[in-house]
């Protein structure tokens, strides 16, 4: 019976990613999929091989849950994001977000700043939780800072949660807790940086 869960987990771990390759290639908009020697080829923003299979299965997953509609065309499958799959695209690129650390900084603080409603507060509690996963420093409940340029991440992260119209983006040279986000964020004290 181990063995069983332990299979059928490897199972659910290739269908994830088979799933994830079809919703990342719908990034750039509808792709047609190229039957090549048994494997699937998408092209989209980036290539995939996929077994037929795995495909096959898949796709029908995902249009059952409505995330993408197939269209038959002489050269293949065309595969297009439905509204509901535009969600689970952006949740995709959610997870796998990361916010850049280049070598040299700026100077300025980069501050993110939100003031939502309580009626919206799990949404709220899910978004501040993710921000401090992602490495930003809580000066305060709503207020986050972080060194590198990060506003196209924090608008992502905004965007899926349905908060953006409650969220402000700030950068700023000059702030009172400089030496504690230094220390935070590990830069010396007379940390040379580059304009």
């Amino acid at each position: 019976m181990l063995a069983y869960k332990r299979s059928r987990s490897r199972e659910a771990i290739q269908d994830r990613k088979v799933a994830r390759a079809i919703l990342l290639s719908l990034a750039s908009g509808p792709f047609a999929t190229h039957l090549h020697s048994g494997n699937f080829l998408i092209k989209g923003f980036v290539n995939y091989l996929i077994k037929k299979s795995d495909f096959n299965h898949e796709a029908k997953r995902l249009v059952k849950k409505e995330f993408i509609a197939l269209t038959k065309t002489p050269e293949g499958w065309l595969v297009r994001l439905t509204k509901k799959g535009q969600r689970g695209l952006h949740k995709a690129k959610l997870q796998d977000l990361k916010l850049s650390t280049p070598e040299s900084w700026d100077g300025k603080w980069r501050l993110f700043i939100f003031d939502v409603p309580e009626e919206l507060r799990s949404a709220r509690d899910q978004m501040r939780w993710k921000l401090k996963e992602l490495g930003l420093f809580n000066i305060q409940r709503s207020v986050l800072a972080y060194p590198y340029d990060c506003r196209a991440e924090l608008e992502l992260i905004s965007d899926y949660y349905k908060l953006r119209r409650y969220a402000t983006y700030l950068e700023t040279d000059n702030i009172d807790i400089d030496q504690e986000l230094r220390r935070y964020f590990k830069f010396s004290k007379n940390k040379k940086y580059k304009i």
